[in-house]
């Protein structure tokens, strides 16, 4: 995908991109020709990130915690601050769990729905104004898991679930404002070698697991949802057979599920 016809200075806003998808998506977009914030909560990973990317004249980095509005609303603020408008913004913000449902403790719950839905609602909200302006666009990047509901991702699987309702909210509510809205339902991508998930009881832990996507490949259908305007996208050929059995199928969905032996999402956790 050549992206220099795309984003010829769009301020587009990438949550969680000081590592993984949402690094390569900074990286893209800014070849495409856009300007990028990044947004992280690590100040000095995300300045280590901005300093190494391509153009680091044409990105800036607001570290802000996007489980709480106000720090969303610091986002969107210092971005209009610094360069006016916002024209794209990327929901990719978001964290996994593994582990029985029954174990969950609170924190790996509020975890859960602060990393993967509130924080695109929080910053969505901020940016309305702006968009509405702009008649921006908004993309949700979600999950495989956020089609079904699979064994020992419970709280990620709803999380992500929750982003499709609320993409369908907003279609239909800001839609006639301009605004356009995507979802890109992305299959098991290439992890940085030090990303963690969550236990269940809450405790962070590096893992292996087989992956069917590079970040590249990642960042790209994302960014193509931005560039063409499509409303929803399944990543990947067993993704598209998840989203049609899931349809038409479910009982037989149901079926190999329960046959699964929680093996869908199993990892290995990493040795030192």
């Amino acid at each position: 995908m050549n992206h220099e016809r795309y984003f010829p200075d769009q301020v587009v806003v990438i949550t969680g991109s000081s590592r993984g998808i949402g690094r390569e998506t900074a990286r893209q977009a800014l070849h495409g020709g856009a300007r990028v914030v990044l947004n992280g909560r690590d100040p000095v990973a995300l300045e280590e990130t901005r300093l190494a990317l391509d153009f680091p004249d044409r990105t800036m980095a607001v570290a802000a915690d996007l489980g709480s509005p106000e720090e969303a609303q610091y986002l969107v603020a210092a971005t209009l601050a610094a360069w006016g408008r916002i024209d794209v913004l990327i929901n990719n913000a978001g964290l996994s769990m593994r582990g029985p449902f029954a174990d969950l403790s609170d924190v790996t719950v509020r975890a859960m729905v602060d990393a993967n839905f509130l924080s695109a609602v929080w910053v969505t909200r901020a940016a309305l104004p702006a968009l509405r302006e702009s008649r921006g666009r908004v993309v949700f990047v979600s999950s495989l898991a956020g089609l079904r509901g699979f064994p020992q991702v419970s709280l990620y699987s709803a999380s992500k679930m929750a982003l499709t309702a609320l993409h369908q909210s907003l279609r239909a509510e800001e839609g006639p404002r301009g605004i356009s809205f995507g979802i890109v339902f992305l299959a098991f991508t290439e992890n940085d070698p030090d990303k963690t998930v969550l236990t269940s009881s809450g405790q962070p832990f590096r893992h292996e697991r087989p992956w069917s996507q590079t970040q590249g490949q990642a960042a790209t259908a994302v960014l193509r949802m931005v560039a063409t305007a499509k409303k929803k996208t399944v990543v990947s050929a067993r993704g598209l057979c998840l989203a049609v059995a899931q349809s038409w199928f479910p009982g037989l969905v149901d079926r190999f599920v329960a046959g699964s032996g929680n093996k869908i999402h199993r990892v290995e956790e990493k040795r030192p």
